[in-house]
């Protein structure tokens, strides 16, 4: 990867992050969730109507956007439940560990190699996972932390995490990035909507009225964040990609320890060090 990529998947990393602190603050996380996307939407309109009319859509491209769109709304859908039901410190680790998941997917179905240091990787991300809850684990066995919902949600998370990387660098080959990215937003907004329903207007309303600048920086800086990994995956394979991205797990427990003064940091925080360790010999070497 370049010296560019790699700033532009760090800046986007501490950006992940720091939308999912203001989403996992917010009160009402899925209001949260579609304020943020209306807003991206009518921030963002502009400029991509003029990359739509500058470089046109090709039809093919559609098919990878409605892939796409599935593929985000299922992540926006488990990670909600996620925070719903636990940590940030916790939630936002497992939910990132989807290098694992695409190592195995170029493995299986590509036909890549397996090598050692994708090996020592994939053992490194889920030996972090188990430090990560490892109180809980002490206290109530592994069985039981695993059934945990936010266990479940979160990993569920990491596979649709995955499966859109996979989809998005398809993507990104018919569309520009900022152009294959709106429609993905919008896609994913929608989904959000139909599924809040009737009450979606007034839980919109009291949300905006609790967090209208947390919200307003989330639907700017949340597509800006994309936007960049876009344009890396554009530049760099998908594993480097996703791999490097994995420093916002570390970001993400920092601030869940500073600005939401979560307890039991010091596992969550080892933890989330030793899956972007793992995440990075993924990248290097799987």
């Amino acid at each position: 990867m370049s010296a560019e990529a790699v700033l532009a998947v760090l800046l986007s990393s501490f950006l992940h992050a720091l939308w999912n602190l203001f989403n996992k603050g917010s009160e009402d996380r899925w209001a949260f969730f579609l304020a943020q996307g209306i807003v991206a939407a009518l921030a963002y309109l502009p400029l991509a109507a003029w990359f739509v009319v500058s470089y046109g859509v090709p039809a093919l491209g559609w098919l990878w956007v409605v892939l796409s769109v599935a593929a985000h709304a299922a992540y926006a859908v488990y990670l909600l439940r996620a925070y719903d039901v636990g940590d940030l410190s916790v939630a936002y680790p497992l939910s990132r560990t989807a290098p694992v998941l695409l190592a195995a997917w170029d493995t299986l179905a590509v036909g890549e190699p397996v090598t050692f240091g994708g090996v020592v990787g994939a053992v490194l991300a889920g030996s972090g996972a188990i430090v990560l809850q490892w109180p809980s684990i002490r206290t109530h066995g592994l069985g039981q932390v695993l059934a945990a919902p936010v266990t479940r949600y979160a990993l569920l998370t990491a596979l649709f995490v995955a499966l859109f990387t996979v989809l998005d660098k398809q993507g990104v080959r018919f569309f520009h990035p900022l152009v294959f990215l709106y429609f993905v937003s919008m896609g994913e907004t929608s989904v959000i909507a139909f599924i809040l329903g009737r009450g979606v207007t007034t839980r919109l309303g009291a949300e905006w009225r609790r967090n209208a600048v947390r919200i307003s920086a989330t639907g700017l800086l949340g597509g800006f964040s994309y936007l960049l990994i876009l344009w890396a995956l554009a530049a760099a394979p998908a594993s480097y990609v996703l791999g490097l991205r994995q420093c916002s797990i570390v970001f993400g427990v920092v601030l869940a320890h500073f600005v939401l003064r979560e307890a039991e940091t010091r596992y969550r925080l080892l933890g989330a060090l030793v899956i972007a360790l793992g995440s990075a010999l993924i990248a290097a070497y799987g």
